[in-house]
């Protein structure tokens, strides 16, 4: 018996002390019939994702040679997609690249078997499992090109996907996922693909029903029904199986696990049970998980006692929309576009930079669409052919004809007025699959100015009458909007969000890449004011995984701010506050003695990659000293 103040946090992965604890749970796959998924068998099946041991091989400069343990069993091939190419060709083409260190994880058992009890049994398979690929590898058709390869490491223990599913009083299931539900009591969210690793006799499939859009994980979803003190983090929240097949991912574990800590503080501050904190003081639970750089879709952060957004906020440099230099002129010799990832809701006018040789004017016919969206999911096959810029035709509808009449020997920006303003809705902020497309018919008497910038919420591209479709030219068109979308405009910073979920609303400040270093952030205020904290967050994000500093080998990515100094003005001057010159972190929070001050300016000295710009989520200025731990150092 423990007996215990206020509330446990289970998050072990299998669940022990909550089922102990006689904790409501799920264990196998549920059936259609129960929860209407479509990807679900078509009643209750006792079947879950398996376990995966996993390990590291090395490239010598030697031979080495492998010898199988006696009983190796023979070599069987993990599927994907129930793809009969994926049998035929394991491992092909792994061992004969420049690499010199290879992930192998495609051992798997366990998905017909109790992952809890039989968690031995299943370990010594994954085992024997292991030894049989790399005898496959060392011995078997990959031979010569793992001569020279050895094990590096073996991973002690497997990999375990699922077992045990508590359940709170939401369960997620494959229907919220793939719509991209948002929930009222959202405290995390999540965006993997369903990827449901299913027993297929001996071998096991890889089936990925579908790529979700992002969705919300509700806080309702991480406590248990039954269990009044009992909060859920990881794989171990309120889903089906096939909305775990999605949920389970670490990151997304990471950000659930970050929402129960505070429920749980917020439980022992007010002495509640985890479902009480969701009812009276949920406000407090998605304002402390916001405050802290935690992740809550379409949710900004208004802090009480922030200065920022009062401020008049200034910089040395912004990367506007609108402010384009036309470069190169090149002929409509086909159907020519821009391509865009965020636009004003309702647009009045747009701009082109049109060329037209002919000594009489020239009519066009400018067409607006914007992508469709339903259902909002893709399949796996579209989405390896695709990504999330399909330029299908069949992925856009039409929304408006403009015609247009470029002057005889016009070389320059063609300013075009709706005559009545294009409704065209908000930018679904959470989405790079929605997207606005701008487009000139072919007429090769026109030709259509290059920006000299690339521009990152746009990009140019070309009809491929023969394939139906759109295509990057890997260059940005001129083009511009009215009302502008937003950019890098200094005032971004007080918008309220810390983080961009697609390529458009950046929000956040971006100076020019051509003013070089420093740049400058200003804060000023008609009147004094008092503060004690200043919080900020860089941006370390990319678009792709294989971006990031782990898959490519780097330390830290180059847009990410290196160096930077925070200061105050009085009525003596500026006085400097802070100086950092070895960041390596997106979120930073400096607690100092209270100043007084007019204005503050944060000074980007360098980024870690040379040529770029200084890029700024978000500032806020506090009031007072906050009580938390002094990261300033």
């Amino acid at each position: 018996t423990i007996r215990v103040a206020h509330v446990v946090i289970e998050a072990s992965g299998d669940g022990e002390i909550g089922t102990l604890a006689g904790a409501d749970y799920a264990f196998g796959s549920e059936g259609r019939d129960e929860t209407g998924e479509r990807s679900a068998p078509p009643t209750h099946t006792a079947l879950v994702q398996g376990s995966s041991l996993v390990a590291l091989a090395y490239r010598t400069d030697h031979e080495v040679v492998f010898v199988p343990p006696p009983g190796t069993p023979p070599f069987v091939p993990r599927l994907w997609h129930d793809r009969l190419s994926s049998y035929i060709h394991h491992h092909e083409g792994w061992f004969s690249d420049a690499e010199r260190l290879k992930f192998l994880y495609i051992t798997e058992a366990g998905g017909t078997q109790d992952t809890v009890r039989d968690d031995g049994e299943i370990a010594e398979t994954l085992l024997q499992q292991l030894w049989a690929e790399w005898d496959h590898i060392k011995n078997g058709p990959h031979r010569e090109a793992s001569r020279c390869w050895d094990l590096l490491w073996v991973s002690p223990r497997p990999g375990k996907r699922e077992s045990r599913r508590f359940l709170g009083d939401v369960l997620l299931t494959q229907q919220d996922l793939e719509a991209g539900r948002r929930f009222p009591d959202d405290i995390a969210y999540g965006g993997h693909d369903l990827d449901d690793h299913q027993p297929r006799g001996e071998m096991t499939s890889i089936v990925g029903h579908s790529i979700p859009p992002m969705y919300g994980i509700p806080y309702r979803a991480c406590y248990s029904r039954n269990i009044s003190n009992l909060l859920l983090a990881g794989r171990l929240i309120s889903t089906t199986h096939l909305a775990h097949a999605s949920t389970r991912v670490m990151r997304t574990g990471g950000a659930i696990g970050q929402a129960v800590g505070v429920a749980a503080a917020l439980c022992c501050r007010y002495a509640c049970t985890p479902r009480e904190v969701g009812v009276r003081h949920l406000a407090e639970l998605q304002q402390t998980l916001l405050e802290q750089d935690g992740t809550i879709l379409g949710r900004p952060l208004r802090q009480s006692g922030d200065l920022a957004p009062s401020a008049t906020i200034t910089a040395t440099s912004e990367l506007r929309f609108n402010e384009q230099q036309p470069g190169a002129w090149v002929p409509l010799v086909s159907r020519a576009g821009v391509l865009l990832w965020d636009w004003p809701s309702t647009l009045t006018w747009l701009a082109l930079c049109l060329r037209n040789r002919e000594t009489t004017p020239v009519p066009l016919t400018l067409r607006i669409y914007r992508a469709r969206r339903e259902p909002r999911w893709t399949t796996i096959d579209a989405f390896k052919r695709y990504g999330r810029n399909d330029g299908r035709d069949a992925a856009f509808a039409a929304l408006a004809e403009v015609p247009i009449l470029v002057p005889a020997r016009h070389a320059g920006w063609v300013r075009v007025d709706l005559p009545t303003p294009l409704k065209i809705g908000p930018k679904d902020p959470a989405s790079d699959d929605d997207r606005l497309l701008i487009a000139l018919d072919r007429n090769p008497a026109v030709s259509w100015a290059l920006a000299e910038e690339c521009n990152p919420l746009a990009e140019m591209v070309e009809h491929r009458d023969a394939v139906g479709e759109w295509q990057s030219v890997a260059a940005m068109a001129t083009l511009q909007l009215g009302p502008s979308p937003p950019l890098g405009e200094a005032r971004n910073v007080v918008n309220g969000f810390h983080r961009r979920f697609s390529r458009g609303p950046t929000n956040m400040w971006i100076s020019n890449p051509k003013r070089g270093m420093p740049q400058d952030l200003t804060l000023t205020w008609d009147m004094p004011q008092t503060f004690g904290e200043i919080v900020l967050t860089f941006d370390n994000l990319t678009a792709a995984r294989h971006d990031y500093p782990w898959e490519n080998g780097t330390r830290v990515l180059p847009s990410l701010v290196a160096a930077y100094t925070l200061a105050y003005r009085d009525a003596d001057g500026w006085h400097e506050l802070v100086q950092v010159s070895d960041n390596h972190h997106r979120f930073r929070r400096h607690s100092f003695a209270p100043v007084t001050a007019h204005a503050v300016r944060l000074r980007i000295l360098a980024t870690h990659g040379a040529g770029r710009a200084a890029r700024v989520y978000q500032i806020r200025v506090l009031e007072a000293l906050a009580q938390h731990p002094d990261h300033s150092k």
